[in-house]
């Protein structure tokens, strides 16, 4: 469907983010880490920049029931979802115990320390080396790459939602003296406690979007109401044209 992913166990993309982490060198660019799901999709249907980004990702993470449920339709099961507000703290979580760094770009201010805050609560091997809001004017750009680059953080967590976060990686990422650039969507707004993560049981039953929409209705409406029907809708229709062998479907 034209978008491509990376489709492995946990322990597989924690080894392959760290290892890029390890292996960083002076003046080489930083790896990229992005999340696709139903939302993705339909932003690369219409965005080819952002689609472009998507397929040039050094990782690229499926994330979401919807995803899932396309890849037991066209008979490549993913092996596990990796969504971002779980793979991030667990890829923090291997970082501390390597007594490695973060900086957070993304959100508002408060939000930020409020995040850094969590961060050096939980995982104290963690060197959290600053943050900075995600909200800024166009002549203060220079100024927020001197500073991350001042830093040289290893982990480079970028909260500025799709698709406006991985276009910004990939246009600042040759400037970025960072190991791997990641996009985070919302996950500070979980981390600053502005919203709570769904049941363990929903999250287990692939529904946290319900959850999610709850939350914030306004905000998320589109997704459940518009993007989730069509996105299935689309796999549905692709999956019937490829048993009936009129075309083959592409996943």
């Amino acid at each position: 469907m034209g978008l491509k992913f990376h489709n492995l166990k946990r322990e597989e993309a924690l080894d392959r983010v760290c290892k890029h982490i390890r292996n960083r060198s002076f003046g080489s660019a930083a790896r990229t880490l992005f999340y696709i799901n139903v939302h993705s999709y339909h932003l690369a249907k219409s965005d080819e920049d952002f689609r472009h980004c998507i397929n040039q990702a050094d990782t690229v993470l499926p994330d979401g029931s919807g995803i899932s449920y396309a890849g037991k339709v066209f008979g490549r099961p993913i092996a596990e979802n990796l969504n971002g507000t779980d793979f991030t703290p667990a890829l923090c979580s291997k970082l501390a115990e390597e007594r490695r760094s973060v900086y957070l770009l993304g959100g508002k201010q408060e939000v930020v320390g409020a995040c850094i805050d969590y961060l050096e609560k939980t995982y104290p091997g963690l060197k959290v080396l600053g943050g900075r809001s995600g909200y800024f004017f166009q002549d203060e750009h220079e100024q927020i790459l001197a500073d991350i680059n001042k830093h040289s953080p290893d982990l480079l967590l970028v909260a500025m939602g799709s698709p406006h976060q991985e276009k910004w990686i990939v246009r600042n990422v040759s400037r970025l003296d960072v190991g791997v650039c990641s996009a985070v969507g919302g996950l500070f707004d979980f981390w600053s406690g502005k919203y709570r993560r769904a049941p363990a049981w929903m999250r287990k039953s692939g529904i946290e979007w319900i959850h999610r929409f709850m939350q914030n209705p306004v905000k998320k409406w589109k997704r459940v109401i518009v993007e989730i029907p069509a996105f299935l809708t689309r796999v549905t229709f692709l999956s019937i044209r490829r048993m009936f062998g009129l075309k083959k479907a592409e996943a």
